[in-house]
């Protein structure tokens, strides 16, 4: 299974492009299980996300073909390291490690509104919200650009992350996240 992270897909991002990174199985926190600040940095931010989940095997799949190709959609959260010793071009020391990915329970795609929205809260305060109607390029799109470069494989998981709005987390908090609506995460940073 590969996890597969997706930035500069918004249209309200200030990257011209679109850049593919991809994270460990490890990078995975699924929700209900705390995220353990790391101490390799002195900061860290989160940003909302949305996932999907591959359903079957594919290679250079056509966007028009792409709707075949996953079947549920999840909250998530990425998180990422910042600080004076962190390198911002992406590193995955700082982008993928252990617990970056709060992903949390998959929702069937058919019960999904056309434009899904992910919402995020800290402490029940909305901090963020990311949606598909914001993207640059939609998910058959990306399955389309993904599949150039890396087979499909049933259970891998694409994560829209939307770099453009962020928090910092701390000790404490309480992170809940929703998806279309429906809770989807829960994630207590200690």
């Amino acid at each position: 299974m590969k996890v597969i992270g997706i930035t500069g897909n918004c249209n309200d991002q200030a990257e011209s492009h679109v850049a593919i990174r991809l994270m460990a199985d490890s990078s995975i926190l699924l929700s209900n299980k705390p995220f353990f600040v790391p101490d390799f940095a002195p900061q860290f931010v989160m940003h909302p996300a949305i996932a999907l989940r591959v359903n079957r095997l594919g290679k250079n799949v056509a966007s028009r073909f792409a709707h075949r190709y996953y079947d549920s959609v999840a909250a998530c959260v990425a998180v990422e390291a910042r600080g004076d010793n962190v390198d911002d071009r992406g590193d995955a020391r700082f982008t993928a490690f252990d617990g970056a990915v709060m992903l949390g329970d998959y929702m069937p795609w058919s019960d999904m509104p056309e434009s899904i929205e992910t919402a995020v809260a800290i402490n029940d305060a909305i901090v963020a919200t990311t949606s598909t109607a914001g993207m640059s390029h939609d998910f058959d799109h990306m399955i389309e650009l993904v599949s150039t470069y890396f087979t499909l494989k049933m259970g891998d998981i694409i994560v829209n992350i939307d770099n453009s709005k962020s928090h910092v987390l701390t000790i404490g908090q309480n992170l809940t996240a929703t998806i279309g609506g429906k809770p989807s995460l829960k994630i207590r940073i200690k």
